[in-house]
C-alpha cells in the first residue's frame, strides 16, 4: 500500500470514529435531557465567550493593543493593567495571545510580557466573582432574550464599530442564556448525581479533582466555563466546598493550554513566554494545593470580616481563587528576572536560520491589528535590507561602500573580477523571493479589524516592498551587461562606471532617508551627459552602433530601477 493510500485510510477511519462518537453522544443526550440541558448551557456559554472576544477586538480598534503595550514598561504596572484588561474583556486567552504577539513582534521585552501574564491570571478571577455574585443569584434568561435579539439583528445588518457593539451584546446574551441553562441542567440532575463518595475525605480524591479541573479547561478551552460548572454544582449542593477549591486549582493549570497551543507555531520568544505561563501556573497551583486548608481558613476569616454568609460557598470559592493567584504573584514577582534568564538559556534561537525564513511573521501576530502591522513592518524592513545589498551587488559595488557614507569614484574605477560577484538572479531566488512569498501569505491572512491609518500604513509597506523587489529584477538585467563590459579596455567601461556611481549615490540617499524625493538626480545627470556623449562619439566614429545601443538600453534599465525605488507622487 502506498503512503498516500495509508493516509487516506487513516483519515477515513478517523471520520468513522468521529461520526460514531457524535452518534453515541447524541443518543446519550436524547436519553438524558438533564445532561442535554447541561451540555447546551456549556455550549452557549463558550459560544458567547467567542462572540464577546470578537466584539471587544472590533470595538477596541487597536486601543487595547496599544494600552497593553504601554503598560509593560514596569512589572508592577504590567500586572495591574493585565488584570484590569482581563477583567474588562473577561478573556485571559485574549490577553495571553496578545502578549505572545507583542513579544514575538519585538514590541515588548520578555520580562514585561511575563508580568502581563501574571496580571491576566489575576484578572480572570473576576469571572468567578461575576458568576457567583450575579449569574447564580438572578434569573438571567429574561435579560438574555432582548440582548440576543438586538445582537443578532445588529451583527448582520451593521458594520464597523456598531457591528462590534452588536457582537458584544450577542456574546453577553449567549453567556446569560448559557448560565441559565447550566442552572436548569443541574436542577434537573439533582436525583441522578451523587458525589457524596467524593467529598475529599481521602487523599486520592484531591488529585482527581485537580485533574478534572485541568481536563475540563483543556477540553472547553475556557477556565470560565470550568468555574461556571463548579460554581453551579456548588450552589446546587452537588459538590462539596473543598473539592470545588481543588477543581479551581486545576482550572488554573488548564489555562496554560492556550499559551502552549499558541506557541507551537510561533517563534522562540513566544515559546519562552508560554514556558513562563506554565511555570507560574504550576507553581501557583502547587502552593495553593499544599496550603489548601490554611487558605480555606483565611477565606472563612475574610468572609466573616466582609459580611459574607457562612453558606455563601460560591462567593467563598471566588475569594479563594483570587487569594491563591495573589499569593502566586507575590512569590513569583521577585523571581521574574531569574525566570527570564532561565527561559532564554533553555529555549534558544536556532543555531542557523534559513536565510529566507521570516523572523517576525508568527501566527500569534495575526489575531490583533497592531501586532500584525508591526510584524509586517519589521519583516518588510528585513526584505528591504536584503534588497539594498543585492542592488549593490547588481552594480558591482560592496554595500559597505554604498550605504552609510557617500560612494567614492575610486571604488567605481577599481578593477572588476566577474568571479567576485554572485548572480543577482540566484540570490534573488534564494533570499528575496521565498521571504516575499511569506510576507504576501501573511498579509492575506490578516483579518483583524484595522483602523484607516493602519490600513494605509499596511498598503504603503506592501507597495514599497514590491517596488524594492521590482528594482532587484531590473538590477539583475543590468548586472549581466555590466559584467560583460567590465574589462578596462571595453568602450562602455567609462559610461558604466558613471552609471554605477549615479545609482550608488541614489541608493545611498534612499538608505539614509527613505522619504527623500531626489534619488534619481545623480543618475539623471549621468543619463543626460552620456546621451550627448554617445551622439558625439557616433558622429566621430569613435563608437559603433552596437555598443551604443547596449549603453542606451543599460541607461534605460538603470532609470527603471531608480523609478521603482522612488515613491509615487501621491504616496502617503
Amino acid at each position: 500500500m502506498t503512503r498516500q493510500g495509508a493516509a487516506e485510510r487513516q483519515r477515513s477511519t478517523r471520520r468513522r470514529l468521529e461520526l460514531l462518537g457524535l452518534a453515541a453522544l447524541a443518543a446519550l443526550l436524547l436519553a438524558r435531557l438533564d445532561l442535554a440541558t447541561l451540555a447546551a448551557g456549556i455550549g452557549l456559554f463558550l459560544w458567547g465567550m467567542s462572540h464577546l472576544e470578537e466584539g471587544i477586538k472590533r470595538l477596541s480598534g487597536g486601543t487595547l493593543d496599544r494600552w497593553l503595550h504601554n503598560a509593560t514598561r514596569s512589572p508592577a504596572r504590567a500586572i495591574g493593567v493585565g488584570a484590569l484588561a482581563t477583567a474588562l474583556v473577561q478573556s485571559s486567552s485574549l490577553v495571553t495571545l496578545l502578549a505572545m504577539s507583542f513579544v514575538s513582534a519585538g514590541l515588548v521585552s520578555l520580562t514585561g510580557a511575563i508580568a502581563l501574564l501574571f496580571g491576566a491570571n489575576l484578572g480572570t478571577t473576576t469571572g468567578a466573582w461575576l458568576i457567583a455574585g450575579f449569574g447564580l443569584r438572578f434569573d438571567l434568561a429574561q435579560y438574555a432574550m432582548p440582548l440576543l435579539a438586538v445582537g443578532l439583528l445588529g451583527r448582520y445588518r451593521l458594520s464597523g464599530g456598531l457591528a462590534g457593539l452588536a457582537g458584544l451584546l450577542l456574546g453577553i446574551g449567549l453567556l446569560f442564556l448559557g448560565i441559565d441553562f447550566m442552572k436548569l441542567g443541574f436542577d434537573a440532575w439533582q436525583d441522578g448525581l451523587h458525589m457524596a463518595g467524593l467529598s475529599g475525605e481521602r487523599l486520592w480524591h484531591w488529585p482527581l479533582f485537580v485533574a478534572f479541573g485541568i481536563i475540563a479547561t483543556v477540553v472547553m478551552q475556557s477556565s470560565h466555563a470550568t468555574l461556571l460548572i463548579t460554581l453551579t454544582a456548588l450552589a446546587s449542593g452537588q459538590l462539596a466546598y473543598l473539592p470545588a477549591l481543588a477543581i479551581a486549582i486545576g482550572a488554573n493549570i488548564g489555562t496554560t493550554i492556550t499559551a502552549v497551543l499558541g506557541a507551537l507555531a510561533a517563534g522562540v520568544a513566544a515559546r519562552r513566554l508560554a514556558g513562563a505561563h506554565v511555570v507560574f501556573n504550576l507553581f501557583t497551583a502547587a502552593v495553593a494545593l499544599v496550603l489548601l486548608m490554611p487558605l480555606a481558613s483565611l477565606v472563612d476569616l475574610i468572609a466573616e470580616l466582609i459580611g459574607l454568609a457562612e453558606g455563601a460557598w460560591p462567593l467563598k470559592l471566588a475569594l479563594f481563587h483570587t487569594l491563591f493567584n495573589l499569593l502566586g504573584i507575590a512569590l513569583m514577582l521577585p523571581l521574574i528576572p531569574r525566570l527570564t534568564a532561565a527561559l532564554e538559556q533553555r529555549i534558544t534561537e536556532p543555531a542557523r536560520q534559513v536565510p529566507a525564513q521570516a523572523r517576525y511573521l508568527d501566527v500569534t501576530a495575526l489575531a490583533h491589528a497592531d501586532t500584525a502591522v508591526t510584524a509586517m513592518e519589521q519583516e518588510c524592513q528585513r526584505l528591504n535590507r536584503r534588497a539594498y545589498h543585492l542592488l549593490c551587488t547588481a552594480i558591482l559595488m560592496p554595500s559597505a561602500e554604498v550605504i552609510g557614507h557617500p560612494p567614492e569614484a575610486s571604488v567605481v574605477r577599481a578593477p572588476i573580477r566577474a568571479d567576485d560577484w554572485p548572480s543577482v538572479n540566484a540570490r534573488y531566488h534564494e533570499r528575496i523571493k521565498p521571504l516575499l512569498a511569506e510576507i504576501l501569505d501573511f498579509r492575506a491572512r490578516i483579518d483583524a479589524p484595522l483602523t484607516d491609518s493602519q490600513q494605509s500604513h499596511l498598503d504603503a509597506l506592501y507597495a514599497h516592498t514590491l517596488r524594492m523587489v521590482e528594482a532587484v529584477r531590473f538590477g539583475e538585467l543590468l548586472q549581466r551587461s555590466l559584467l560583460r563590459h567590465a574589462a578596462r579596455t571595453s568602450p562602455l567601461r567609462d559610461a558604466h562606471d558613471d552609471l554605477r556611481l549615479g545609482l550608488a549615490e541614489g541608493l545611498n540617499r534612499l538608505a539614509a532617508d527613505p522619504s527623500t524625493q531626489d534619488i534619481a538626480a545623480p543618475l539623471e545627470a549621468v543619463r543626460r551627459h552620456w546621451q550627448h556623449e554617445l551622439a558625439e562619439r557616433l558622429r566621430q566614429q569613435r563608437l559603433t552602433a552596437w555598443p551604443a545601443s547596449t549603453l542606451m538600453n543599460d541607461l534605460h534599465q538603470a532609470s527603471r530601477l531608480i523609478a521603482a525605488l522612488s515613491d509615487p507622487p501621491n504616496s502617503d
